[in-house]
This record gives structure tokens, C-alpha cells and sequence, in this order.
């Protein structure tokens, strides 16, 4: 199931980022088409949250052996525990938005955009320890010459 990780993530990243981008559009150009896809970018990044942080729990727990009391161990720690806080966030923005989306108030879409800020704050974090974990420290990667036999 952990193998699952890398290409389920990639959807809750993008969906959610660019649902905050649309939010963004729509503010500045008050075109509604922008509203409605901000919408259902954030209502479709719910389960690709939800998936990339059960698929990389469980990618955590099967590499977790091979670098206990190595500098990757506390970066495989920090990214399972904001995987969660992230998948928190997006639900919350995706139901916020849900709301502000049925009314039409200042309040919700200043709200949507500080907590949309927020997330993509979070889901570059996140990646970006993801990133490290694999290209500084090889966590989940098999080594070159066991893929070519």
C-alpha cells in the first residue's frame, strides 16, 4: 500500500494548491466560474488528503526499521505527523469554502484565503521534507542495482 504514496500525493498537492489559486483568481476578478473551481478542486483534494496520508503511514511503517537512529528518522517522524495536520487543514479549507461558497460574506472569504495560505504553507512543508527524506537520504528507495537484476 505505501507504494501507492508517491502518485496519491501528487493529486492532493495539486488539487488543493490550485484550489487555493482559483480562490485567489476569484477574489481578484469576482468571476464565479473561478469560485466553483476553487470548490471542487478543495472538495476533490479531501480524499487524495486523507489517501496520501494513509498510504504514506503506511509507507512509514515499512521503512521505519531501516532508519531508526539515523538524521532521516526525525524527518520520516516530522513528515508522517504534519502528513496528518495537513490532511486536517484541507478538510477544514475545503468545508470552509464549502460554506463560503453559500454565503456571500466578506468574513468567509477573507477566512477561506488566510486558511488557504496556510495549507499551501503547509503542503510545500511537507513536501519539501518528503523531497529530502528521498533525494538527500534514499528513505523507500531500492537501490539501482537491485531494480536491474
Amino acid at each position: 500500500m505505501g507504494e501507492l504514496h508517491p502518485p496519491v500525493v501528487h493529486f492532493a498537492i495539486a488539487l488543493s494548491i490550485s484550489g487555493v489559486l482559483f480562490e485567489i483568481f476569484y477574489l481578484i476578478t469576482k468571476m464565479p466560474l473561478f469560485s466553483s473551481a476553487s470548490l471542487l478542486n478543495l472538495l476533490l483534494a479531501i480524499p487524495f488528503a486523507w489517501a496520501s496520508w494513509f498510504t504514506g503511514h503506511q509507507a512509514e511503517e515499512a521503512v521505519e526499521k531501516f532508519v531508526e537512529g539515523t538524521p532521516a528518522y526525525e524527518l520520516l517522524e516530522a513528515h508522517e505527523t504534519l502528513g496528518l495536520v495537513v490532511a486536517v487543514l484541507i478538510t477544514l479549507l475545503a468545508l470552509l469554502k464549502l460554506l463560503a461558497f453559500f454565503r456571500n460574506s466578506k468574513g468567509f472569504k477573507i477566512a477561506v484565503l488566510i486558511l488557504g495560505i496556510a495549507v499551501t504553507v503547509a503542503v510545500v512543508l511537507q513536501g519539501r521534507i518528503g523531497g529530502k527524506m528521498v533525494y538527500e537520504y534514499g528513505v523507500g528507495v531500492k537501490p539501482l542495482m537491485e531494480v536491474k537484476e
